[in-house]
């Protein structure tokens, strides 16, 4: 019993590398799968979970076994990634549209009217709350060297917060809302504001470093790799951005704006626009090595696993990609629309469609 025990608690408490407890998979939003052996064409649903009532709009969470997704009027629900049954659900005092960010045995996610919760991963009881005075429609990150939790709201502020008692450590204010996952990179965060700028801000003292103007606002989430940020704007561009020089190395002039994180893989950045196309540009130049036009506009982020890419789309359908060449190896419809991205644990891919469907799909080579 004992034994049993200790192995059922690493389902959730401890992190292998399949876990996927970000929004984009890391700190850095590179939306790039850290094991992808496992990953092939070949997409196949193996459980759906639909909400009673509500909707979902988030990313999902998984860690061990357990699937966590907020929802607009369920609160926060737990469900077993092998099986799609219930674990557990938390309600909270208002919707919940963001994803959640998972950190040493808590879950981190806030809700319409700013609330930020942190909940115990294996139950769901709340451990603490923090007001904040905007919507929270994106996810926290975590700076683990501080063990501090980084959110921002549409009120424009940033907040830094003890991951284990809620206690602010920091705050950092934009001139207008903040929509976006506040991506990381060794000690500085990385916000992409609605007031046109991008903000680099030191993690230890909460203040601004670097601010790079972009020229249109964005709630799109900031790709970071070394000294470049890679960000798409509502202002029909996508923006490769030296953070350091403060200056704008390349931009793509788009059709539509650009809502959509970008996933990055070896000289890489792909993206998918409102125009309903998918691009795959060399990250230094700009320059154009592919794109995949599906029927849908593309506001969910696609991810890279090995040489595939599975992108997101409002035409209900998750498309996979080969990285290299942008051929289409697959897709498989699911139950309405879908304008949030995926995660991927093992081979399994979960997705949330507009229609309150959680999704588990697997990902298997073709024999």
């Amino acid at each position: 019993m004992i034994l049993f025990v200790f192995v059922f608690s690493l389902g959730v408490s401890s992190i292998g590398a399949a876990d996927w407890t970000l929004y984009r998979g890391d700190a850095a939003a590179t939306g790039r799968v850290a094991e992808a052996d496992t990953f092939g064409d070949k997409l196949a649903i193996v459980w759906e979970q639909r909400l009673e009532k509500g909707y979902l709009q988030g990313t999902p969470v998984v860690v061990g076994n357990t699937v966590f997704i907020g929802s607009s009027d369920e609160g926060m629900c737990a469900f077993d990634l092998q099986t799609g049954k219930p674990k557990w659900k938390a309600k909270t005092a208002e919707e919940i549209i963001a994803p959640a960010a998972y950190f040493e045995g808590l879950l981190f996610v806030g809700d319409v009217m700013g609330n930020v919760y942190a909940l115990d991963a294996e139950s769901g009881e709340q451990t603490w709350t923090f007001k904040m005075k905007g919507t929270i429609d994106n996810s926290p990150n975590i700076d683990r060297q501080t063990k501090r939790m980084v959110i921002g709201s549409q009120d424009g502020t940033l907040f830094a917060l003890d991951a284990a008692t809620g206690e602010k450590a920091w705050e950092y204010k934009t001139e207008d809302q903040i929509r976006c996952f506040p991506s990381i990179v060794g000690r500085h965060c990385f916000v992409a504001g609605c007031d046109t700028y991008l903000h680099v801000i030191d993690l230890d003292t909460g203040k601004g470093v670097h601010r790079i103007l972009m020229e249109s606002p964005t709630g799109s989430t900031p790709l970071l790799v070394g000294d470049m940020a890679y960000v798409g704007t509502e202002g029909n561009e996508f923006l490769a951005i030296d953070w350091k020089q403060e200056k704008i190395v390349w931009r793509l002039e788009m059709k539509q704006a650009v809502r959509a994180p970008a996933a990055y893989q070896e000289g890489t950045v792909i993206v998918g626009g409102m125009d309903k196309t998918v691009y795959a540009l060399d990250a230094k130049t700009g320059e154009e090595r592919w794109k995949f036009n599906t029927k849908g506009r593309i506001e969910g982020g696609a991810i890279i696993a090995g040489n595939r890419v599975y992108v997101p789309s409002a035409d209900s359908s998750l498309h996979v990609l080969d990285v290299k060449e942008g051929k289409k190896l697959g897709s498989v419809e699911l139950s309405g629309k879908l304008s949030a991205s995926p995660a991927a644990s093992g081979n399994r891919i979960l997705i949330a469609t507009e229609e309150g469907v959680l999704t588990c799909l697997q990902s298997e080579k073709e024999k």
